[in-house]
């Protein structure tokens, strides 16, 4: 195995800016002027804040109560019977969907030599597709390539449930 080189790191040669080497002395001026500003000042800025603050306050309010009166009148359309359908419907279509996940996973089992010539097989990266895949099925992708031949495979597997 071949030594890798430390690459040197270049140390910064030249001065640091004017900002850089006095920011404190910025920040506390800064903080002064604001503060003797506000000391002179006659603006009313707590009524001014309260103004603010209690106006988004009832715009959001307002905006609540209108999603609730919509839920309400939906939930009040729905029967009891429709409801019923309808999570016996998304409980068929889930029962479906994990079913076909079990198949496509056990269509593509893992592989440990290649099934055109029997030679090795070497892992390759997976393409952002598999990992699309990957994340749709919950399984975990493996991508194959034959040593020899021009055999290109994935492997699905099971991901295990952590304790």
């Amino acid at each position: 195995m071949s030594k890798r080189k430390r690459k040197r790191k270049f140390l910064n040669k030249r001065g640091n800016s004017f900002f850089e080497e006095y920011n404190f002395e910025i920040l506390v001026f800064g903080l002064l002027s604001v503060g003797f500003f506000l000391l002179w000042e006659d603006w009313n800025i707590k009524s001014i804040a309260w103004s603010i603050i209690t106006g988004t306050v009832r715009i959001i309010i307002t905006y609540v109560q209108n999603l609730f009166f919509a839920i309400g009148n939906i939930i009040l359309a729905v029967e009891t019977s429709d409801i019923i359908g309808i999570v016996l419907i998304l409980t068929a279509f889930s029962l479906i969907l994990n079913r076909a996940r079990i198949r496509v996973i056990s269509n593509h089992p893992e592989i440990s030599s290649c099934p055109n010539c029997d030679s090795d097989l070497r892992r390759t990266h997976r393409r952002k597709r598999h990992r699309a895949i990957s994340f749709i099925v919950n399984c975990k992708i493996k991508r194959y390539k034959c040593r020899t031949c021009s055999f290109d495979g994935v492997a699905m597997v099971l991901k295990e449930s952590r304790k």
